[in-house]
């Protein structure tokens, strides 16, 4: 009989690639992830891996367990799933994980409409960048999440279940007075010669807006980065700095007009498949969807 925590680990070396990293996500040593993986191996009596020095890398045989042990591991989560709903009322704790500007508008409104029409289920919150949430969603360290769709592929996995939420245009944020206020829309390029306030490095729009000023001919200035979108809001108002946020995240004090070059952002509901008839995760889906106006 196969081990589904053995599969489970097999399946995170495939996503991530090496031991290290599968005991890193699992919070395992190197050593005890190797000798599982060795045990799954001698119970299928078929050869799992390719070892060429340090490195191990997945047989067509281990491709093959991966893609049918995802099917066993989202089917057991079901099951489980299914037992938890047995009782009449949805119920239970959900870890809901959302992106900063998602927090105020959609996350803690869900959770004042559940209080209200759902009082067995207890929301947790936790804010976490979109390209941390995937990670967090398949560890299990949150039940769903409300991200944010970067088109790269991953949100695409076989045990994800995406749910449309909605847009958030992306938008020039100015200072009050500043020369554009009045413009009905702007170009990056109209703002090269400004200083920009952005968000810290390595966050989705730390990244994207700097490489989306890049396109179009010109490195952006930076005079501040900050991962509040509060301060970065405050920064640009006290300093006549310009910035890029979403439109949930913009409040008064400053003006925000569209951006000729940035498209909107597609923003989802994502959790695991096994668990996505949870009746309370439902619920959870729906208050989201009555938060964002769907």
């Amino acid at each position: 009989m196969l081990n589904l925590q053995r599969l489970k680990l097999l399946d995170v070396f495939a996503r991530v690639g090496t031991v290290r990293a599968v005991a890193d996500e699992l919070v395992m040593s190197p050593s005890a992830v190797s000798q599982q993986l060795a045990v799954l191996e001698a119970e299928t009596g078929a050869a799992l891996f390719e070892r060429a020095g340090r490195r191990i890398s997945l047989t067509a045989a281990g491709e093959v367990l991966v893609e049918r042990g995802r099917g066993l591991l989202s089917e057991a989560e079901a099951v489980d799933a299914e037992l938890a709903e047995l009782s009449t009322e949805p119920a239970g704790r959900i870890r809901l994980g959302g992106f900063a500007s998602s927090v105020s508008p959609l996350l803690t409104r869900a959770a004042g409409l559940l209080a209200e029409s759902h009082p067995h289920i207890e929301v947790e919150l936790l804010e976490i960048e979109p390209r941390e949430a995937t990670t967090a969603l398949l560890q299990g360290r949150l039940d769903l999440v409300v991200t944010v769709d970067e088109a790269d592929g991953t949100l695409l996995a076989p045990t994800i279940t995406v749910v449309p939420l909605a847009t958030d245009p992306l938008m020039a944020v100015l200072p009050l007075g500043h020369a554009l206020a009045s413009a009905a829309s702007v170009s990056l390029a109209d703002l090269a010669g400004e200083k920009w306030a952005l968000d810290h490095a390595g966050s989705y729009l730390g990244e994207l807006v700097p490489r989306a000023c890049r396109a179009v001919g010109f490195e952006p200035r930076v005079a501040g980065r900050f991962s509040s979108y509060g301060v970065l809001l405050d920064y640009v108002a006290a300093t006549g700095s310009v910035a890029v946020l979403p439109e949930l995240a913009i409040e008064k004090g400053v003006v925000a007009r569209p951006v000729a070059e940035l498209a909107d952002r597609r923003i989802v509901i994502a959790l695991r498949t096994g668990t996505s008839r949870r009746r309370a995760l439902i619920a959870v889906v729906e208050a989201l969807r009555q938060a964002a106006g769907r």
